[in-house]
């Protein structure tokens, strides 16, 4: 027979083993949910880097326009394009001013991309050879500003930023150094087309 204080023992010895049970389940289903947070991030990048990757596609065939001035026009509305469809797969709002600010703010920014880019448009007035230099540097060039571009929006929308709060003076180291990574990607792009 069961004395009253061995039945308190036993019904506290199963209340702790279920305290214990239910703590561990717990922390699984937490570790379990934290798992497919990242996952969920993970994909969520890689679709962004896919836009990314896409719109630097663009913008080096872009460069490839014969047409001065034209082809920094199409250049900045790739770039705009990139921005809307960043900005929709972040869901957030899409104000076309204010990313035209930004970018202009991003590329002056670094004025030596931005003079190189101007002198690229205006080489293709020289028939032949300027023509075919301004359409190599441009189309590197051009993928290269939308690669640092690109990531510089991924970075602040990854951080819960939006194009309202977006400053570039606090994106010209970034974006200068994802230019020099962006030159060496447009380059691979470019020996392939």
């Amino acid at each position: 027979m069961i004395t009253n204080q061995q039945n308190e023992k036993l019904i506290a010895k199963q209340s702790d083993l279920l305290q214990d049970l239910l703590q561990k389940l717990t922390l699984e289903r937490e570790k379990t949910q934290l798992e497919l947070l990242k996952k969920e991030k993970k994909i969520q990048q890689q679709k962004a880097q896919r836009i990314v990757k896409n719109h630097v596609l663009s913008g080096s065939a872009i460069g490839l326009i014969p047409f001065p001035f034209v082809d920094t026009f199409a250049l900045s509305a790739n770039q705009i394009n990139m921005t809307l469809h960043l900005s929709e797969h972040y869901k957030l709002d899409f104000d076309k001013k204010r990313a035209k600010i930004i970018l202009i703010a991003l590329v002056s920014g670094s004025l030596p991309t931005f003079t190189v880019l101007g002198l690229s448009s205006v080489v293709k007035l020289i028939p032949g050879i300027g023509t075919l230099g301004g359409n190599a540097s441009l189309s590197i060039l051009g993928g290269a500003i939308t690669y640092a571009t690109g990531q510089s929006f991924v970075k602040h929308f990854e951080a819960g930023g939006t194009l309202h709060n977006f400053h570039a003076r606090n994106y010209v180291d970034f974006f200068k150094q994802k230019l020099k990574e962006g030159q060496q990607y447009s380059t691979k792009i470019f020996s392939y087309q």
